[in-house]
């Protein structure tokens, strides 16, 4: 009860703030693969409505957010919903994203991908990947778990040029040439991107994911919080 009660009265501080023209603020959780999104695609925008804005980042991983937004160590998170936060945390759906190949533009197997029925991306056939170098994030990171099953799925095991500390730096070193990666698809447009990377999509039975932010039930979203979501919802919609 007491943490409730301290809770309500951050929230109550921030839109005095708010209102009485002091800066507003937003505190959020995010891996730091989304860094980028965040800075180019939502700020901005947020910035505009609400000048001064102070944002305070924690940067987590997909696998521990939870814990951060229940243990209070931020506000509010993005991420993928998956069926455990959706059963312990409010979730605001802002939009979707599917694992994709992500490769340096112009690479040669931009090139060799085809249109395909049911896929959002020009698909490349798997066989083609044989003998492409991969980045992979560290062993406990939630992409790089993808990326082993989907070597184990399709029976194939490709060279490794680099393994990275984490997913943000494996899309910046696919940028500039270092090898390709599988990663969410994230709006390119949004993170500043598009001149540099392109996405193919590698496999059609895996359903989107759903992207979502989170906050922990019972907490008052504040209007920087409501517009903050909006902003994100509408990248999503324009990607």
């Amino acid at each position: 009860g007491a943490q409730r009660m301290l809770e309500l009265n951050e929230q109550w501080e921030q839109e005095i703030n708010a209102f009485s023209g002091r800066h507003p603020s937003l505190d959020i959780g995010l891996p730091m693969l989304r860094l980028d999104l965040l800075a180019y695609g939502v700020l901005p925008g947020l910035a505009r409505q609400f000048p001064g804005l102070q944002t305070h980042g924690i940067y987590t991983t997909q696998s521990t957010l939870i814990v951060d937004l229940i243990n209070n160590r931020c506000a509010l998170g993005i991420g993928i919903v998956t069926e455990q936060y959706a059963h312990t945390l409010n979730c605001e759906i802002v939009g979707e994203e599917e694992y994709v190949l992500v490769v340096p533009k112009g690479h040669p197997l931009e090139g060799k991908a085809q249109p395909r029925e049911g896929c959002r991306y020009p698909h490349l056939e798997i066989s083609q990947l044989k003998d492409t170098p991969f980045l992979l994030s560290r062993p406990d990171a939630y992409s790089a778990r993808v990326a082993r099953r989907f070597f184990s799925d399709h029976d194939f095991s490709p060279p490794v040029a680099l393994y990275m500390q984490n997913t943000s730096t494996v899309l910046k070193a696919v940028a500039g040439g270092a090898g390709v990666a599988l990663l969410p698809s994230q709006p390119l447009s949004a993170m500043g991107a598009s001149e540099q990377l392109a996405y193919l999509s590698v496999d059609t039975f895996r359903p989107p994911m759903q992207i979502g932010v989170l906050y922990r039930r019972g907490y008052l979203l504040n209007r920087i919080e409501k517009a903050f979501i909006a902003e994100l919802r509408d990248v999503y919609r324009r990607s």
